[in-house]
């Protein structure tokens, strides 16, 4: 198409939306979305539509970014203990997305019990392959409209969570994790949200049709993957159509190497308490309390936290240590005294009462 029937169908455009696309916007648009937008009823033009048709990231650089194969498995190392088959997994499932440039096999089903590392995964997965990662949680998402859209006719009208998706991450080409799918419902009025996803697992996923933008969407170079927590809720339909990756639970040896590994370190940084000068109160006369050591956490501790979180994940572990954190903080600035170490005989006192003492 020449630049004088660009230029020609812009200015027809531009007439009707009140100059609200620019022709650098539409050029970038594909071209049955350039004839959808000049053959919509004038009527059908309304401003929330268009807002949500500005928002979509049509100016971005569509290219799918390149795999670095190395930095992934640093990336899987250094986030998650153990869990060997799991990242053997997720390596080969990189190394064909790399192979191909496209959208490699069935989608991933991260399965597992609560905390054991499946969101956190499909977040290192996304961080690895150089995408940004947008969650949509599923739980009690029993409308099928939430996921496709509603049609612009009713007063709700909206685009579903796929659409917004892809203008929260402003890319073609995310990693969507579609966040506890066991947990989704159905519903006689509007339809059972699985077959939405039937739909984008088996089709073409660049011909995604939304019912409130009512054009086709390209998807063929997004990601989907899923987590469960049960794979019983799922039907076999559902099942099929994914590459189930199932997380083992952890015992509390993995819990100890988790703790002294990964959480605490992390909640240290997090927390600033790996140079302890930091706990200065400025409007206090106080001298700056230096202790370059970071707070230390007892072996005898993490076996007494792992007594109290006997969960098959890390999520109370992880919750636990984070009160241990901000009970040294609290304890600091309420009476002055500075924890440099955490063992077993100093956890009743720390998980306990700082500001309102029990009487």
């Amino acid at each position: 198409m020449s630049e004088m029937e660009y230029t020609s169908r812009h200015s027809q455009l531009r007439h009707r939306l009140k100059s609200r696309i620019s022709e650098e916007l539409f050029e970038s648009m594909p071209e049955d979305i350039q004839n959808f937008l000049l053959e919509m009823p004038q009527e059908d033009i309304k401003e929330a539509y268009l807002n949500v048709m500005l928002k979509i990231p049509w100016m971005v650089d569509k290219t799918v970014p390149d795999v670095n194969l190395h930095l992934a498995k640093m990336m899987l190392e250094r986030s998650h203990y153990a869990m060997h088959d799991v990242k053997e997994k997720v390596m080969r499932y990189m190394a064909c997305q790399k192979h191909l440039g496209k959208n490699y096999g069935a989608v991933l089903l991260l399965a597992g019990a609560p905390g054991v590392g499946k969101t956190s995964i499909a977040a290192s997965i996304a961080a690895a392959m150089g995408r940004p990662c947008v969650k949509i949680s599923l739980a009690g998402v029993a409308d099928a409209l939430f996921l496709r859209g509603v049609q612009q006719v009713f007063h709700n009208a909206r685009p579903g969570r796929i659409v917004e998706a892809i203008v929260r991450s402003q890319s073609f080409c995310p990693v969507i994790l579609l966040d506890e799918i066991d947990k989704m419902g159905s519903s006689q009025e509007h339809g059972c949200p699985e077959n939405v996803l039937l739909d984008i697992l088996d089709s073409d996923r660049s011909k995604f049709v939304d019912n409130y933008l009512n054009f086709p969407l390209d998807l063929s170079n997004a990601i989907f993957i899923a987590t469960a927590n049960d794979l019983r809720p799922l039907s076999p339909v559902l099942k099929d159509r994914m590459d189930i990756v199932e997380l083992p639970s952890y015992t509390p040896q993995d819990k100890e190497k988790i703790v002294q590994g990964y959480v605490w370190p992390r909640l240290i940084k997090e927390y600033q308490l790996d140079s302890l000068d930091k706990l200065h109160d400025p409007l206090s006369a106080n001298e700056i309390v230096v202790c370059t050591q970071a707070l230390e956490l007892g072996d005898d501790a993490v076996k007494e936290l792992i007594k109290l979180c006997p969960e098959e994940g890390v999520r109370d572990l992880e919750r636990i240590c984070r009160t241990l954190c901000e009970s040294v903080i609290s304890l600091y600035y309420a009476q002055g005294i500075l924890i440099r170490k955490i063992d077993a005989r100093s956890l009743p006192s720390l998980l306990g009462s700082i500001f309102y003492p029990k009487k």
